[in-house]
């Protein structure tokens, strides 16, 4: 993540498109086709791509000449295979300078359709000099979200970040989009992405269970985002900035409201609907992805320390159990659970979890008494062997266990 410097000059008109691709020549190959054909202004555009390293087939397309001039600067960044999505969005922001008005995400797998697309951002984007301003271009695929998410370049030096950093798949743009609704400055854009030979299945998805939950339950981070960014768009205005808080607190409210009930079973069979990794995939080690959760999970854990300290157990609970459903499993997390439950009076429920915990980390708890009691004996006798050598005086420079 960025310092934060929302005093960096920002070039107005000029867009950045932010793209990430891997493995999917042909179909990048028809996006740089429409971007040649629909974009107008060339002058005040450029496009970043990020490429992973292993990447071989698509370096190889690079290295062939495969792509097409477009008529503006096209910039390839080649690095290691990121942890999370937005990574590769957050290295090529950086990149660029983070001098743009308007930064796009787009993805090697849409067209666009819509001439002097490039435009029609100017047009709208002009409408709010503050540059704190989230646009939705028209996904025929998912129509109610910002799926391919167009931001202010003020918006993104305020935040520091485009993405949270917590994903490793789907997800990042619905963070995005609640955040720009809840600030009021959500705003749909009359430009068409469509879909190169449909809607694909997602490369990275996995505990689809897990992940939902855990953006439900961190509906408090997107509004202090919502509201960082509202007391830069009213800086000296207290009644607009009272009034846009206010608002926050009331879409915010709707989104909890409005949230289906969850259902782990209903996300298992979405996963097996939308994955492109096989059961055996799912099922390996992949260290980038066990990064990732094992963020997620400590946040979680965080939220849930803080609301067991106020004695807040039913609160706690929600997020310790959330926890259960990820591959990773913590001993503490299972530790406050036990209390939590015999504090709520669900006795039964603890006992059992109880004689999990015995089976899932054997605590030695009688050998663990001895070692420190015989521990504590051998550094009280070595103080006292010093003593009785040295006069009771000691060496300063020398420390006592040396």
């Amino acid at each position: 993540m960025n310092v934060p410097d929302p005093n960096l000059p920002i070039k107005r008109g000029e867009i950045a498109i932010l793209l990430s691709t891997r493995g999917r020549p042909e179909k990048l190959l028809q996006v740089f086709n429409s971007l040649k054909t629909s974009t107008v202004g060339r002058d005040k555009i450029s496009l970043w791509l990020y490429v992973d390293d292993d990447d071989a087939v698509t370096r190889q397309a690079i290295d062939g000449g495969t792509f097409p001039e477009v008529g503006f600067p096209v910039h390839w960044n080649i690095g290691p295979r990121t942890p999370e999505w937005g990574q590769t969005f957050h290295v090529l922001w950086q990149a660029t300078g983070r001098t743009a008005e308007v930064y796009m995400m787009a993805n090697d797998d849409v067209r666009f359709e819509t001439v002097g697309w490039d435009n029609v951002l100017r047009e709208h984007f002009a409408r709010y000099p503050d540059g704190i301003v989230l646009a939705c271009p028209y996904d025929p695929v998912a129509p109610e979200i910002a799926t391919f998410p167009i931001i202010g370049g003020k918006w993104l030096n305020i935040m520091g970040f485009i993405y949270a950093g917590y994903f490793h798949y789907w997800f990042d743009d619905m963070w995005v989009d609640q955040v720009g609704r809840m600030i009021g400055r959500y705003i749909n854009i009359p430009i068409l992405l469509s879909p190169i030979k449909g809607k694909g299945k997602t490369q990275r998805m996995r505990c689809l269970p897990f992940w939902t939950r855990f953006f439900q339950l961190t509906l408090r981070e997107r509004k202090e985002a919502a509201a960082k960014l509202i007391n830069a768009m009213y800086p000296t205005d207290e009644k607009n900035r009272s009034e846009a808080l206010a608002k926050m607190e009331e879409t915010a409210a709707d989104f909890e409201k409005n949230t289906p009930s969850f259902s782990d079973l209903y996300h298992v069979f979405q996963e097996e609907r939308h994955t492109a990794m096989s059961p055996e995939d799912r099922d390996r080690f992949f260290p980038l992805y066990f990064k990732q959760e094992a963020h997620a999970v400590s946040r979680l854990l965080s939220f849930a320390q803080e609301h067991f300290d106020k004695k807040e157990y039913a609160e706690a609970l929600k997020y310790i159990e959330a926890t259960q459903m990820a591959d990773i499993r913590v001993r503490q997390a299972h530790d406050m659970r036990i209390q939590c439950l015999r504090a709520l009076g669900r006795n039964s429920e603890a006992d059992q979890a109880e004689r999990e915990a015995i089976l899932a980390w054997p605590k030695m708890s009688t050998a663990r008494r001895t070692f420190r009691f015989l521990g504590k004996m051998a550094n009280e006798g070595k103080t006292l062997l010093i003593n009785l050598t040295s006069g009771g005086k000691r060496d300063p420079n020398r420390k006592l266990g040396g």
